[in-house]
């Protein structure tokens, strides 16, 4: 089996959700972006019908999604982006996405340092990844010793990488980014709330399933 056969057993939604935590992070109009793992185009059709961005350009690894992105998006590249000999010019881009890409790659660091190319001085890179210190991981883990992989979620059969905050920040400063600022996504409910509260937050990223982190290359002195 190849790397795209994993992607086709997907439902629809895995490829044509709108990514607002994302874009809620681009500032301005007028944006060239590169959206890698692009699905079927939804997130940067946002993008370009709000004026955040002029110009989006996606990578999709599946066939279909890929297809369904050429009719919203300025151009498609179908392919694996750690195998792709990229078109463009150097920091053409304003803004590079990478939603939930990192933790399927064999490689993160090379492809982001890749990519990191293609970014300008003052642009920005844009990661979502699930938090595999998220609370309901550990406690299969601790309570019943279970690490089962699931078709979709922060065990996704299809995750090669896992990552807590702290090690997607000390791997993005090791490719020349820093952090600009992140979103939590938090566990609902009043119950989690109330127990942040009464620990004064000690164990707040336990009940933090994702984080969307906007980086800045760092600055040369």
């Amino acid at each position: 089996m190849n790397k795209e056969d994993i992607y086709k057993g997907k439902n629809h939604n895995y490829y044509s959700l709108v990514r607002h935590d994302l874009i809620q992070m681009i500032e301005g109009n007028g944006n060239k972006i590169l959206d890698v793992g692009c699905g079927e185009g939804q997130t940067g059709w946002v993008l370009k019908n709000t004026g955040k961005a002029r110009e989006v350009v996606g990578i999709e690894l599946n066939e279909n999604a890929a297809k369904s992105a050429e009719g919203k998006l300025d151009k498609v590249i179908h392919g694996d982006v750690e195998k792709l000999s990229l078109p463009f010019q150097a920091e053409y881009f304003d803004y590079v996405i990478l939603a939930d890409v990192v933790e399927h790659l064999v490689d993160p660091w090379q492809v982001v340092k890749r990519l990191s190319l293609f970014l300008h001085g003052e642009g920005f890179l844009i990661v979502s990844i699930p938090n595999i210190g998220y609370w309901r991981v550990l406690k299969d883990l601790i309570l019943f010793d279970q690490w089962e992989y699931q078709a979709e979620g922060i065990l996704d059969k299809a995750h090669l990488r896992f990552f807590t905050k702290r090690s997607m920040i000390e791997m993005m400063n090791k490719t020349g980014f820093e952090v600009e600022s992140i979103i939590a996504r938090k566990s609902p409910g009043i119950k989690a709330r109330l127990f942040n509260l009464f620990t004064l937050g000690i164990f707040r990223r336990f009940f933090e399933s994702a984080y969307i982190i906007k980086y800045r290359k760092f600055k040369s002195s």
